[in-house]
Protein backbone atom coordinates (compact mmCIF):
# COMPACT_ATOMS: atom_id res chain seq x y z
CA UNK A 1 0.00 0.00 0.00
CA UNK A 2 1.40 3.38 -0.94
CA UNK A 3 2.09 5.86 1.85
CA UNK A 4 -0.39 8.32 0.29
CA UNK A 5 -3.17 5.73 0.32
CA UNK A 6 -2.31 4.70 3.87
CA UNK A 7 -2.34 8.34 5.02
CA UNK A 8 -5.65 8.98 3.24
CA UNK A 9 -7.23 5.93 4.86
CA UNK A 10 -6.04 7.07 8.29
CA UNK A 11 -7.52 10.55 7.67
CA UNK A 12 -10.77 8.98 6.49
CA UNK A 13 -11.00 6.77 9.56
CA UNK A 14 -10.43 9.70 11.91
CA UNK A 15 -12.98 11.88 10.10
CA UNK A 16 -15.50 9.02 10.09
CA UNK A 17 -15.04 8.43 13.85
CA UNK A 18 -15.46 12.13 14.53
CA UNK A 19 -18.63 12.38 12.44
CA UNK A 20 -20.18 9.20 13.85
CA UNK A 21 -19.62 10.35 17.45
CA UNK A 22 -22.09 13.13 16.71
CA UNK A 23 -24.41 11.72 14.05
CA UNK A 24 -24.34 8.06 15.13
CA UNK A 25 -26.48 8.44 18.25
CA UNK A 26 -28.96 10.59 16.33
CA UNK A 27 -29.32 7.90 13.64
CA UNK A 28 -29.19 4.84 15.91
CA UNK A 29 -32.41 5.79 17.70
CA UNK A 30 -34.20 8.02 15.19
CA UNK A 31 -37.36 8.08 17.32
CA UNK A 32 -37.61 7.16 21.00
CA UNK A 33 -37.98 3.42 21.53
CA UNK A 34 -36.92 2.39 18.01
CA UNK A 35 -33.34 1.15 17.70
CA UNK A 36 -31.27 1.31 14.54
CA UNK A 37 -31.64 -2.44 14.05
CA UNK A 38 -35.41 -2.27 14.49
CA UNK A 39 -35.48 0.60 11.99
CA UNK A 40 -33.59 -1.57 9.50
CA UNK A 41 -36.05 -4.46 9.97
CA UNK A 42 -39.01 -2.17 9.35
CA UNK A 43 -37.21 -0.68 6.34
CA UNK A 44 -36.64 -4.17 4.91
CA UNK A 45 -40.30 -5.03 5.45
CA UNK A 46 -41.32 -1.83 3.69
CA UNK A 47 -39.12 -2.76 0.71
CA UNK A 48 -40.15 -6.42 0.49
CA UNK A 49 -43.69 -6.43 1.88
CA UNK A 50 -43.06 -9.40 4.13
CA UNK A 51 -40.08 -11.58 5.01
CA UNK A 52 -39.23 -14.69 6.94
CA UNK A 53 -37.00 -14.43 9.99
CA UNK A 54 -34.27 -16.17 7.99
CA UNK A 55 -34.48 -13.61 5.17
CA UNK A 56 -34.21 -10.76 7.66
CA UNK A 57 -31.29 -12.44 9.43
CA UNK A 58 -29.48 -12.88 6.10
CA UNK A 59 -30.01 -9.24 5.14
CA UNK A 60 -28.57 -8.11 8.50
CA UNK A 61 -25.80 -10.74 8.61
CA UNK A 62 -26.94 -12.03 12.01
CA UNK A 63 -28.34 -15.29 13.34
CA UNK A 64 -32.11 -15.87 13.22
CA UNK A 65 -32.20 -16.00 17.04
CA UNK A 66 -31.01 -12.37 17.16
CA UNK A 67 -33.78 -11.34 14.75
CA UNK A 68 -36.39 -13.21 16.77
CA UNK A 69 -35.65 -11.09 19.83
CA UNK A 70 -35.92 -7.88 17.78
CA UNK A 71 -39.17 -9.09 16.18
CA UNK A 72 -40.54 -9.84 19.67
CA UNK A 73 -39.95 -6.21 20.69
CA UNK A 74 -41.47 -4.88 17.46
CA UNK A 75 -44.46 -7.20 17.93
CA UNK A 76 -44.89 -6.04 21.54
CA UNK A 77 -45.28 -2.46 20.24
CA UNK A 78 -47.67 -3.63 17.48
CA UNK A 79 -45.25 -2.60 14.71
CA UNK A 80 -45.20 -6.07 13.08
CA UNK A 81 -47.37 -9.17 12.79
CA UNK A 82 -46.28 -12.77 12.45
CA UNK A 83 -48.18 -14.87 9.90
CA UNK A 84 -47.78 -18.63 9.59
CA UNK A 85 -47.41 -19.94 6.06
CA UNK A 86 -50.56 -21.82 5.06
CA UNK A 87 -48.62 -24.52 3.20
CA UNK A 88 -45.82 -24.99 5.71
CA UNK A 89 -46.74 -24.05 9.28
CA UNK A 90 -43.05 -24.04 10.28
CA UNK A 91 -42.48 -20.96 8.11
CA UNK A 92 -43.37 -17.63 9.72
CA UNK A 93 -43.66 -14.46 7.69
CA UNK A 94 -43.22 -11.04 9.28
CA UNK A 95 -45.12 -8.03 7.97
CA UNK A 96 -45.51 -4.46 9.10
CA UNK A 97 -48.67 -3.11 10.75
CA UNK A 98 -50.06 0.37 10.20
CA UNK A 99 -48.36 1.33 13.47
CA UNK A 100 -45.08 0.04 12.08
CA UNK A 101 -45.58 2.07 8.91
CA UNK A 102 -46.26 5.19 10.99
CA UNK A 103 -43.19 4.79 13.22
CA UNK A 104 -41.01 4.01 10.21
CA UNK A 105 -42.26 7.13 8.45
CA UNK A 106 -41.43 9.22 11.53
CA UNK A 107 -37.99 7.63 11.81
CA UNK A 108 -37.21 8.15 8.12
CA UNK A 109 -38.18 11.82 8.40
CA UNK A 110 -36.02 12.27 11.52
CA UNK A 111 -33.04 10.60 9.83
CA UNK A 112 -33.57 12.74 6.72
CA UNK A 113 -33.71 15.92 8.83
CA UNK A 114 -30.57 14.93 10.75
CA UNK A 115 -28.56 14.12 7.63
CA UNK A 116 -29.79 17.21 5.83
CA UNK A 117 -28.70 19.37 8.75
CA UNK A 118 -25.17 17.93 8.73
CA UNK A 119 -24.69 17.56 4.98
CA UNK A 120 -25.74 21.17 4.38
CA UNK A 121 -22.09 22.00 5.17
CA UNK A 122 -21.23 20.66 1.70
CA UNK A 123 -21.81 22.54 -1.54
CA UNK A 124 -24.03 20.81 -4.13
CA UNK A 125 -20.90 19.91 -6.11
CA UNK A 126 -19.16 18.48 -3.03
CA UNK A 127 -22.27 16.49 -2.14
CA UNK A 128 -22.48 15.05 -5.66
CA UNK A 129 -18.80 14.09 -5.56
CA UNK A 130 -19.22 12.55 -2.08
CA UNK A 131 -22.24 10.47 -3.15
CA UNK A 132 -20.50 9.38 -6.38
CA UNK A 133 -17.48 8.18 -4.41
CA UNK A 134 -19.67 6.20 -2.01
CA UNK A 135 -21.61 4.64 -4.90
CA UNK A 136 -18.33 3.64 -6.57
CA UNK A 137 -17.07 2.13 -3.32
CA UNK A 138 -20.38 0.26 -2.85
CA UNK A 139 -20.00 -1.28 -6.31
CA UNK A 140 -16.38 -2.25 -5.59
CA UNK A 141 -17.29 -3.85 -2.26
CA UNK A 142 -19.98 -6.01 -3.89
CA UNK A 143 -17.93 -6.90 -6.98
CA UNK A 144 -16.61 -10.47 -7.24
CA UNK A 145 -13.11 -10.81 -5.80
CA UNK A 146 -10.25 -11.22 -8.30
CA UNK A 147 -7.86 -14.00 -7.49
Amino acid sequence: MSSNLKESIERLQEAFRSIMRVIGPQLSEPVPGLTGQQYYILYQLEQKGRCTVGELADSMCVKPSAITAMIDRLDKHDYVIRDRDEEDRRVVHIRMTDGGKDILSQAKQKRQDTLQQHFSALSPEEMESFVSCFEKLALAVHAPKKE
